[in-house]
């Protein structure tokens, strides 16, 4: 892992990118990247090749990138990373912009498993809750799992709020099996 070499290079695309909006949809399209060097054995293959030249990988970056439909200077970027022999640490990048990204438009994203699906309603409740409790505006990626039986696990970043009655119920058994 490359994640203090991934966050330099993700702080100069953030520099770059300028505007807020640009700033996401840069961070966008390189998570998209990301994803199709970290799934595409073929891709992982041309970028690692050691007989291909540079300009050859970077013409074959510029391809993927127009395919996509990439910024302009995310595609320049892209090249850059090839040239300078970086674009196997895409996905660390990727990690580091999204990070960096939050910390600048004041955002985050809270990771929620619930034991079942959440109403409409209850989603835009908790999103008001989170954001008012982070002072951020956050975005929820739900998921669900039934071995929780009921509340909620919730993640922001190196927060975790677990309020499941899975884990009420090991509070209690603990504490019983202590004597208190």
């Amino acid at each position: 892992m490359n994640g203090g070499i991934g966050r330099r290079y993700a702080k100069a695309l953030i520099n770059l990118a300028g505007s807020d909006s640009n700033i996401e949809k840069i961070g966008k399209s390189l998570g998209e990247i990301a994803e199709v060097y970290a799934e595409e054995k073929t891709v992982r293959d041309v970028i690692l090749e050691p007989k291909l030249g540079r300009n050859q990988k970077m013409l074959f970056i510029d391809k993927i990138t127009k395919k996509m439909k990439c910024d302009a200077l995310l595609s320049k970027y892209c090249r850059y990373l090839v040239s300078r022999n970086r674009f196997d640490i895409i996905g660390d990048i990727s990690m580091a912009y999204n990070k960096l990204s939050s910390e600048k438009l004041g955002t985050a994203t809270a990771e929620v498993v619930v034991s079942h699906k959440l109403a409409k309603k209850e989603e835009e409740a908790l999103q008001k809750q989170l954001s008012d409790y982070t002072g951020k505006k956050v975005t929820l990626s739900v998921k669900v799992d039934e071995s929780i039986l009921g509340g909620a696990i919730t993640s922001i970043d190196s927060l975790v709020l677990d309020g499941s009655i899975k884990n009420r119920l090991n509070l209690i058994r603990e504490t019983i099996s202590k004597g208190n």
